[in-house]
């Protein structure tokens, strides 16, 4: 009779898998995926690490994906969340991200230790390998190769042989401007066309027309660089937040596809042309070209390994064009803004320009001795920095200073700049735009890696030197011809995009320009 009983049991189960086979596959499956979704998540619990509790799928950062916050604002909220700690941690869909917050880890991180981070986070995707071969991307010792190809690019002399070129699109977009006089402008985008003429004519010789014509065919590309659909964005999102390991299987990109092939196909087409001429020019793209045909040679002789590539000499030029070309306009438009709502301190800026350079040709030396408006320029990075976060990828395993916590070979660690520069104990009264923040005593008694901008260590903005040149220039110009002030459409504080990773208004940056 227990026999009977046990195979009336088998049989009643089998029964209700094959009637039913299809819920318990669905209770499966939705096992499986929330398993897969959330194992993770006693990450920094195990290592007794304080952390923003997850949510399935998006984890620390619902508040983003929700759109309640921008990149900039999550990061300042993080950076309170944890405020008096030196570490703590944030899961970014499944994958755990530990920040870090003590002066003396960031450091560590960034410049004592940097050869345990030698390498930037970056999601492999199956995209044209020209923007795969970024420097951003690279790791390791190639990285160091193209780097040290690259850095020449940014010496001293060749800053100063850029200048008349420099000076040229800064005049150019002085007469650009003055059809706008006593009208409202937009400053974000007409700034954009000065950066990127001067991108144009100092790495790649080539005449965007972006100071001549308002339609020229390269900024219209130029600005589409960065759009995305909203399905695209949303794909992305779904495969860095849930699967970012399957992202080499599709091609998936955080750039307009369309835009950065026309954009690449002009650069191609001024790569060959360069490679044909006679006479050889001193800019980024010359030097690049120069650069990789040593390369090659030494590995004719060598069998050595060759990494400045085709892609790699276009990824690095597309780079330099869309890297320059956003954070410089934002860097420009962010201070005229600034001195718009602050006329005492556009008056004083404007004076202290006059007095430095007046009946004087602009140099380099020159430049040096405008100590109050590089002030003006750092102070508008540290409130308006381009990028909210630094991010270091471990190459080889590492225990943090001061811990017994140990990060392994690919884990991330990042570094809310925005949060730095926001701390009243590091920049007291951080919403107060102050200049002699940068100067003189007040600049020499704080850590240099306590301002992130540019990054910190070796691994920092290759282009830093060339933006506050280009800066400088353009801000002298400025401030010479035109007087900015607030207009009806004037925001403050401005709004900022809540999709964009980079700083973006979401209105624009609205102005109104006076000629002088």
């Amino acid at each position: 009779m227990f026999i009977n009983m046990y195979f009336d049991t088998i049989k009643n189960i089998a029964t209700y898998i094959l009637n039913d086979w299809k819920l318990l596959s669905f209770i499966t499956l939705v096992f499986a995926v929330y398993y897969y979704a959330t194992y993770t998540y006693r990450f920094f619990e195990d290592k007794g690490i304080s952390y923003i509790k997850p949510t399935i799928f998006v984890g620390s950062v619902w508040k983003r994906v929700s759109k309640q916050m921008s990149f900039h604002e999550y990061q300042l909220y993080v950076y309170n969340y944890f405020k008096g700690k030196p570490y703590g941690g944030i899961f970014e869909g499944r994958r755990p991200t530990l920040y870090i917050f003590d002066p003396e880890l960031i450091k560590a991180v960034t410049i004592r230790d940097f050869e345990h981070f030698v390498d930037r986070l970056s999601l492999e995707s199956n995209e044209p390998r020209y923007l795969k071969r970024f420097l951003l991307n690279l790791t390791g010792t190639e990285w160091k190769m193209v780097r040290s190809a690259i850095t020449p690019s940014f010496s001293s002399a060749r800053l100063k042989n850029m200048l008349p070129l420099i000076q040229q699109s800064s005049d150019q977009m002085v007469k650009f401007l003055h059809q706008y006089d006593n009208c409202d402008v937009e400053m974000k985008d007409l700034i954009g066309h000065f950066t990127l003429e001067v991108i144009g004519s100092c790495a790649f010789g080539i005449k965007t027309d972006a100071l001549t014509d308002e339609n020229a065919h390269f900024v219209k590309l130029a600005e589409q660089f960065g759009y995305l659909s909203t399905t695209r964005k949303i794909i992305l999102l779904v495969f860095v937040m849930i699967m970012p390991k399957m992202m080499k299987y599709f091609n998936l990109s955080f750039l307009n596809p369309e835009a950065a092939a026309e954009l690449v196909k002009i650069l191609k087409i001024t790569k060959a042309e360069r490679r044909k001429a006679e006479s050889k020019q001193g800019d980024f793209l010359q030097l690049i070209i120069e650069a990789a045909n040593k390369e090659k040679e030494i590995a004719e002789k060598t069998n050595e390994v060759i990494h400045l590539d085709e892609d790699t000499i276009d990824a690095q030029s597309f780079l330099f064009l869309i890297a320059g070309y956003e954070t410089s306009s934002t860097l420009l438009s962010f201070g005229i803004h600034t001195l718009a709502l602050n006329l005492d301190l556009q008056e004083k800026l404007r004076k202290h320009i006059c007095e430095i350079t007046d009946g004087k040709e602009i140099s380099y030396e020159l430049l040096t001795e405008l100590t109050y408006l590089e002030g003006f320029l750092l102070e508008t990075l540290r409130l308006h920095p381009p990028l909210a976060r630094v991010e270091r990828k471990c190459n080889k395993d590492y225990v943090l200073p001061g811990t017994n916590i140990t990060i392994k070979k690919g884990e991330v660690i990042g570094i809310p700049i925005y949060g730095i520069h926001m701390d009243s104990d590091i920049y007291p009264e951080p919403n107060k735009f102050r200049p002699e923040r940068f100067m003189g005593e007040e600049k020499k008694d704080r850590p240099s890696h306590l301002y992130l901008a540019f990054g910190a260590g070796p691994r920092n903005c290759i282009g830093m030197r060339f933006a506050m040149i280009s800066a400088k220039i353009a801000m002298v110009s400025l401030l010479k011809n035109f007087k900015f002030s607030v207009c009806t459409k004037t925001e403050n504080p401005v709004k900022i995009e809540k999709h964009s990773m980079l700083l973006k208004p979401a209105s624009g940056l609205w102005v109104k320009l006076e000629k002088l």
